[in-house]
């Protein structure tokens, strides 16, 4: 990827409502990365193991934000997330391609669990 950066972490909290909506709306400080471009329709969710889950991506244009619809619940369900769990994710693309949230709790992981989905997708 072209653009890795840490300047796009932010916190989310699992809500009782985010996960019956099965809609994630994330931050303003998200909605401002160049990782995303509004045609792009898809990101992936990756977890600490590397694991994967695509999701749909889209942006409201009446507030300006980005949220993850059909996959959240998925991916909380998946990762045994409970109501009131915080979730630090880095957001990393090029607004090229699908942009990835991965989940991480600090920059030093979070460059290892992309370095293990990267390796994942090239098969090495």
């Amino acid at each position: 990827m072209s653009f890795i950066s840490f300047d796009y972490c932010f916190l989310v909290e699992v809500t009782a409502s985010n996960l019956e909506e099965d809609k994630l709306y994330l931050p303003v400080v998200a909605s401002s990365s160049p990782g995303f471009n509004k045609q792009c329709q898809e990101m992936i969710l990756v977890n600490k193991e590397g694991n994967s889950w695509t999701v749909s991506l889209r942006f409201s244009e009446s507030d300006g934000k980005y949220y993850i619809e059909r996959g959240w619940k998925k991916f909380c369900l998946d990762n045994r997330c409970d109501i009131g769990d915080l979730l630090v994710f880095n957001l990393v693309g090029d607004g090229k391609t699908f942009p990835l949230l991965c989940v991480c709790p600090e920059r030093k992981e979070c460059a290892e669990l992309l370095n293990k989905y990267l390796s994942r997708k090239s098969g090495t």
